[in-house]
């Protein structure tokens, strides 16, 4: 194995170690909680279109798109298609501020679809309610809920 191939090598688990680093939100219960997964009846391509138009219609602004699959073709290796949507509202990002300033690294909101080799088509979330549930703060988690219906209409309106 030469010097290169076992720097890309290197290079392609620090990358998949900062996406899972950058999908959970870095809270103490991220690794208690379990994401919500629904199957796709569309194709990738149709349930990131669909997911897209309903944060468009939403108001919500799409504030980064991470493409996995590109990441891991560019130190050579190959992947299926993956992309993580970062999405958010700028009221609804100064209403958790202001109700609880250190929830702002739950934001912006992320949803990610997943094709697995088999073809299938899976959309997954973390229900802002059960990111924010460890802060303890009743006005914190009766905005929780009422993101959590939201961002649940983003990922039916991919998958259905």
């Amino acid at each position: 194995m030469t010097h290169l191939s076992k720097m890309q090598k290197h290079l392609s688990a620090l990358i998949w170690t900062l996406f899972l680093l950058a999908g959970l939100s870095l809270t103490a219960h991220a690794a208690e909680q379990q994401p919500l997964i629904l199957e796709s009846s569309k194709s990738f391509t149709d349930t990131v279109s669909g997911i897209k138009a309903a944060i468009k219609k939403k108001g919500l602004a799409i504030i980064f798109e991470a493409n996995h699959k590109n990441m891991v073709e560019m130190v050579g290796g190959t992947e299926t298609p993956s992309l993580t949507i970062g999405f958010a509202k700028p009221q609804m990002g100064q209403k958790v501020l202001s109700i609880e300033p250190l929830a702002g690294i739950e934001m912006p909101m992320r949803v990610a679809i997943r094709e697995l080799k088999d073809g299938k088509v899976y959309v997954i979330y973390y229900q802002p309610s059960r990111m924010f549930a460890h802060y303890q703060n009743p006005k914190l988690d009766k905005l929780g809920k009422k993101m959590d219906k939201m961002v649940g209409s983003l990922a039916k309106a991919g998958t259905e």
